[in-house]
């Protein structure tokens, strides 16, 4: 029930007035009366009236607002949100899955070894004692770890755990790594979603251009890499940079090609064994097209030979 202010202010005025008029007797009983007549009221009524009007303040005064019906519905509410909270919690910690398919896309036999440790040249006869399994072409395995330097940590189908060389493993992404721009000296990173190629200088943006990687049947692979030095290649020792390359196989060479993995270069766009610029292949620049390399407009290329020194991070997504 609610209880206009106006009447209790009333209700506490008149008991003003009582209190000093008979509780504490300063006026003569005959004056009160004389008072309370005047004003229309005999003293038994004045009585009669205090009584209502206190028992109806007093009942007012001692009654609690309830609680609106919706509150308990409310809290039902929150209690279900506090439910469903905690559920895209659990799901977002559960961990993500990343697969990759295995394939030999350079020496085309098929197999692909998996080591109990990473290994310094691959398929040399000294490794072969560290291999404990073979993949074949297509075969899928569980992408646990992106290591330095193009490396993956695999988990076979019955749990083994081992290493692969990410040059074998076709995928679209890859574990998250630590390895990010360096504070000091060069690092390159290339996109295949945009095809494009960033160039950093002790941490700032330098460079940035379009390229080409690899199609998907020749895919370009992803990873952790350095610009490498000279290298243990199919048992000979090789640079890893030059001004030329030609390629019989594919009819096509390239200029200021720089190595970051084995066979994976960065170069130009191609060129005929005379050193005619392909204009069709040159054209494709900005989305995949080559045999695995990353082609790059020859300025750019050209950068890179001339800047880019030996152990530069290469990082590839």
């Amino acid at each position: 029930m609610n209880c206009p202010n106006r009447a209790v202010h009333f209700f506490d005025i008149l008991l003003i007035i009582t209190n000093k008029l008979i509780l504490k007797n300063r006026l003569k009983s005959d004056i009160i009366r004389l008072y309370l007549i005047r004003g229309g009221l005999s003293l038994k009524k004045l009585m009669i009236l205090l009584f209502i009007l206190t028992f109806l303040f007093s009942g007012c005064a001692k009654s609690k607002p309830n609680k609106p019906e919706d509150v308990k519905a409310d809290e039902n509410i929150d209690e279900n949100n506090e439910v469903k909270d905690d559920k895209d919690k659990k799901e977002k910690k559960e961990e993500k899955i990343y697969e990759g398919e295995a394939l030999d896309t350079l020496d085309k036999d098929g197999i692909i070894e998996v080591y109990s440790e990473r290994v310094e040249n691959v398929r040399d006869n000294e490794t072969k004692e560290k291999a404990i399994y073979k993949l074949k072409d297509f075969e899928k395995v569980k992408l646990l770890e992106t290591l330095p330097y193009g490396w993956f940590l695999v988990e076979l189908k019955d749990g083994t755990k081992g290493y692969v060389d990410s040059r074998y493993i076709r995928t679209k992404e890859i574990p998250p790594h630590d390895f990010n721009v360096k504070d000091k000296g060069y690092t390159l990173i290339f996109t295949h979603e945009d095809q494009t190629l960033k160039i950093y200088k002790d941490g700032k943006l330098i460079k940035e251009t379009i390229g080409s990687s690899g199609l998907w049947d020749h895919f370009t692979p992803r990873g952790i890499f350095r610009v490498q030095d000279k290298i243990k290649l199919y048992g000979k020792l090789r640079p890893s940079r030059g001004k030329w390359f030609y390629t019989p196989r594919i009819k096509q060479g390239g200029k200021y090609w720089v190595r970051f993995s084995g066979v994976y270069l960065f170069h130009s766009v191609p060129f005929t064994e005379e050193g005619k610029l392909i204009k069709k292949e040159a054209q494709k620049l900005g989305q995949p097209a080559s045999h695995g390399c990353i082609r790059l407009p020859v300025e750019d290329a050209k950068y890179i030979y001339e800047n880019i020194k030996p152990g530069a991070l290469v990082l590839i997504y």
